[in-house]
């Protein structure tokens, strides 16, 4: 039988494609790329991608792949003249037709080995190659119609090329591994290969960044012009100009630092990346709706549920918008930082992220929200993406000086106001501390008669003690550990209480950090425990937030309890941070007090002894330890867990479950999920088993079954634990981390 040259099976929906076809359907994303970020790569590089892209998948002639695809068709297979001889993976096979030579004379030493070796790795595939003139043999008879494919000579080369791969093994090849063209060589290789390979209709590499001929930046302003006369903002005016600059700007609530980072955008490519899923949503729904840029796209891990809710339309919409926001194709995307910044590990093929960046720009909001280790890595990542083209914005209400001295050190180029930019609203904070007492469980109960108070501790734990004493109040609750469509009622909830246009009415919210800046509400009064200052700020900002106070007693109270200082709390910023906030016991607080807060914690010369600190030496260690990384090394698998530093399961409580069971929930989603149904079926089934989990830290106390509900890497396990909340009055304590006597379902 005569070798058909196929590149992929195909499937039910989808015909069997030949190696031309496929290089065609490469091609054609090529070509739209570049026809909207025409300047993403120099003329000479794209000549040589084009030339990667016809090449890369010529491997995939030789008999034992060809016969591989054939048996899934039916087809009569091809003689194979060494059945005993292992396959070798197509992307190795394909760098036998590279003319090295050739490529050498025309573009130099450098970019043979770029071509070869973005070629060579743009599968994470090698095995030793037994018979190498077995190999050669069974390829040149193979591929006899292919001689002048795409108007290349593909003349079979005798010696495999060996030395002009980028084998990490030298300091030199590491750094050729590093160099920008090469990371733009394989990077727009991967990402137009993976896009090609997508077989739903669409999905394209690249959406037009214009809607109605407008890009984000004329929308913001069209917004300014109907709104506010025209009139703009300082920090909205810094950023206008400042739209080729790399920029750290610090902006307190309401000074309009939303619209002026739009406005930086431009026209260019944006990602938007906030700490929080919930805030992400509220800031697509702002971009959306209120400045009216729909071509806006949402990422994280709960996105393809967001489309399911918000698109009702074709029945593939859903499926399709959320392949785009996957594969980056959006002219703005709303998403977390582990989408973006996991490049910081230059994991296994983290070219093809890092690609994207080196035309795109980056907005970061509130950053000193992370963790010292996930800072560490947004830190490395802006290196990273700097050095390839990209720019960033850092937008926040507090930074902390530190920062500056590692971007330093990581030779980040940015620009900074050199000051805080304030909103219309000056003071808004009087504060009492109350050290080492516990939450005034009295003085809520009289204030919350005819005022809207906020509660917030800690930790779950502590959030639910509370809640019990006082649940016979008007009183709800509002944490992590609930089931997630429970969740979403409970956010709702407190945002028809106290959000942009909620009524006059008195009433108690007990929450966690949760709260911190994920929603726009404003109540009239906190309760807190002490906790770092940054966000101590960030959850003052859910009181009084865009009016003025000048009354006598204090709208924040803060006490020192201690909990879960030395565990999530650094010990160090806490006591730092408790006694600067001492200072301003009584007082009511300006912005430029936080500021000096601030200052005087993370700035290394004002506060000596921050050098010696955990917080100081964690992000210190991470980023000496990423520097030294070897690309390539670590697997793309890995990455998410080493990114948020932790190991997170979903459990399904064990009333739940028994509820779900009754219903015959469990057996339809595993049948769904094991079956061959579509793509767009199987997700829909996965995200209603979401709905009926909670996602909680993984440490050895859990109480849960050791093996994983549905075994597709979802990560669900039931657990013994209890759940209580009743969702027609939003009541209960969520998942109770209490086991039930004499029940013992293991």
């Amino acid at each position: 039988m005569e070798n058909q040259y196929l590149a992929k099976s195909g499937d039910k929906n989808h015909k069997a494609k030949t190696i031309p076809e496929h290089v065609e359907d490469l091609l054609k994303q090529y070509d739209i790329l570049f026809q909207q970020y025409p300047n993403s790569m120099e003329e000479v590089e794209k000549d040589l991608l084009k030339k990667a892209i016809i090449y890369h998948d010529i491997g995939k002639i030789n008999t034992k792949f060809q016969n591989k695809l054939y048996k899934l068709l039916g087809l009569i297979p091809l003689i194979d003249k060494n059945p005993n001889l292992e396959e070798i993976p197509h992307n190795m096979l394909s760098c036998f037709f590279i003319n090295v030579k050739e490529i050498e004379q025309q573009y130099g030493k450098e970019y043979a080995r770029f071509l070869l070796s973005a070629i060579y790795y743009h599968h994470d595939r090698e095995k030793k190659i037994q018979d190498i003139n077995a190999v050669e043999e069974d390829l040149k008879n193979q591929s006899k119609f292919l001689k002048d494919f795409y108007s290349l000579k593909l003349d079979f080369i005798q010696k495999y090329p060996e030395s002009y791969l980028l084998k990490p093994d030298k300091i030199e090849n590491i750094n050729l591994l590093k160099d920008k063209r090469y990371i733009l060589l394989k990077g727009f290789l991967l990402r137009i290969d993976h896009i090609a390979s997508i077989d739903e209709k669409n999905v394209i590499i690249e959406i037009p960044c214009l809607e109605d001929g407008k890009s984000i930046e004329q929308k913001v302003q069209d917004l300014i012009q109907e709104k506010y006369q025209n009139k703009y903002h300082e920090v909205q005016r810094f950023l206008l100009e400042n739209q080729e600059e790399n920029v750290v700007v610090i902006s307190s609530t309401g000074s309009g630092k939303t619209e002026g980072v739009l406005l930086w955008l431009g026209d260019k490519k944006g990602f938007y990346t906030l700490p929080l899923m919930v805030s992400i949503n509220a800031m697509y729904q702002r971009i959306t709706k209120e400045i009216g840029y729909t071509k806006a796209l949402l990422l994280h891990s709960n996105a393809y549920t967001f489309y399911q809710e918000q698109q009702k339309e074709a029945q593939n919409q859903d499926l399709n918008l959320y392949q785009c926001a996957k594969e980056l194709a959006g002219p703005l995307t709303i998403t977390t930082a582990d989408q973006i910044f996991k490049i910081a590990f230059q994991y296994k093929g983290y070219e093809e992220i890092l690609s994207v960046l080196s035309y795109s720009k980056v907005i970061i909001d509130e950053i000193q929200m992370y963790s010292p280790e996930i800072i560490s890595y947004i830190l490395v990542g802006l290196s990273l993406l700097t050095k390839v083209g990209g720019k960033f914005a850092i937008v926040t209400a507090t930074f902390p000086p530190l920062l500056f001295h590692f971007m330093d050190r990581l030779q980040i180029p940015y620009k900074t106001p050199g000051r805080a930019f304030e909103g219309s609203v000056k003071k808004r904070h009087k504060i009492q501390v109350c050290l080492k007492q516990d939450v005034d469980i009295n003085k809520i109960k009289k204030l919350a008669k005819d005022k809207k108070v906020l509660v917030i501790v800690n930790t779950v734990k502590k959030a639910q003690q509370i809640y019990e004493k006082l649940k016979e109040e008007n009183a709800y609750l509002l944490h992590a550990q609930y089931l997630k469509k429970d969740r979403q009622k409970l956010e709702q909830a407190i945002l028809d209480f106290a959000g942009k246009n909620s009524q006059n009415q008195s009433g108690i919210w007990i929450s966690t950090q949760v709260v911190e800046a994920s929603l726009d509400i404003d109540f009239d009064v906190m309760f807190t425990e002490m906790c770092s200052i940054d966000s101590l700020f960030q959850r003052m900002g859910r009181v009084y937030r865009s009016r003025e106070y000048d009354r006598q007693e204090p709208n924040v109270y803060i006490y020192d309890t201690q909990n879960g200082v030395g565990n999530f709390i650094d010990s160090e910023i806490y006591h730092y941070s408790l006694n600067e906030i001492e200072k301003y016991r009584g007082k009511l607080l300006t912005e430029k007090d936080k500021q000096d807060m601030i200052f005087h914690i993370f700035d290394l010369e004002e506060n000596k002894e921050l050098k010696e600190s955990n917080y100081y030496e964690t992000i210190k260690k991470e980023i000496d330890m990423l520097k030294i990384a070897i690309p390539n090394e670590i697997q793309r698998s890995k990455v998410h867990q080493l990114f948020r530093n932790l190991q997170t399961v979903r459990l399904i409580p064990d009333n739940i479950y028994e509820q779900l069971e009754r219903e015959n929930k469990i057996e339809e989603w595993k049948s769904i999920l094991y079956s061959n149904q579509s793509i767009a079926e199987k997700m829909k089934a996965q995200n209603e088993i979401l709905d009926y989990t909670i996602s909680v830290q993984y440490y050895d106390k859990i109480e849960m079954d050791r093996e994983p509900l549905f075994n597709n890497n979802i990560n669900i396990y039931r657990t013994r634990y209890q759940y209580e909340f009743d969702d027609k009055i939003l009541k209960g304590r969520g998942l109770v981390r209490e086991i039930e006597k004499n029940k013992n379902i293991w």
